[in-house]
């Protein structure tokens, strides 16, 4: 079997290539895995996916003077 190296950080389809990759004991273990940790939509609610998707946002570059400037309006 070769052997692939893959740079840090990982999309989301280089993942599940690798995650098919695995026997399907192993595939139905992640899958377990993931049900038991990820959260319940009924969980979130709408105030906490916000916060996520601000936090996600700001990790990632975004500022507020970016923001502002993306909601200004143009016309």
């Amino acid at each position: 079997m070769t052997q692939k190296t893959y740079q840090l950080p990982l999309t989301f389809e280089q993942i599940l290539n690798l995650v098919l990759q695995l026997p399907e004991q192993e595939q139905e273990k992640l899958i377990q895995e993931i049900k038991k940790t990820s959260p319940k939509i009924d969980d979130e609610n709408l105030l906490s996916v916000f916060d996520r998707i601000g936090i996600n946002a700001q990790a990632k570059g975004l500022t507020e003077e970016i923001l502002e400037e993306l909601l200004t309006d143009e016309s």
